[in-house]
């Protein structure tokens, strides 16, 4: 069995960040998986959701 860490540890930290990744790594995890898009810019970022309305306090498209 391999225990991955969805988005780092994103039930205990903010997800996809340095501290998620860094957190599920702590407890041992196998793999760790983020979300990786290109934003308006076709710069790359890692977020999950395709607008910064959740996870931000702005709104619209990454």
């Amino acid at each position: 069995m391999i225990i991955m860490g969805h988005r780092g540890a994103a039930a205990l930290e903010p997800e996809n960040t340095l501290l998620s990744i860094g957190r599920a790594i702590e407890f041992g995890v196998d793999a760790v998986e983020i979300d990786v898009r290109l934003n308006k810019d076709k710069e790359v970022v890692v977020i999950h959701d395709s607008t910064v309305d959740r996870t931000t306090d702005g709104m619209g498209p990454v």
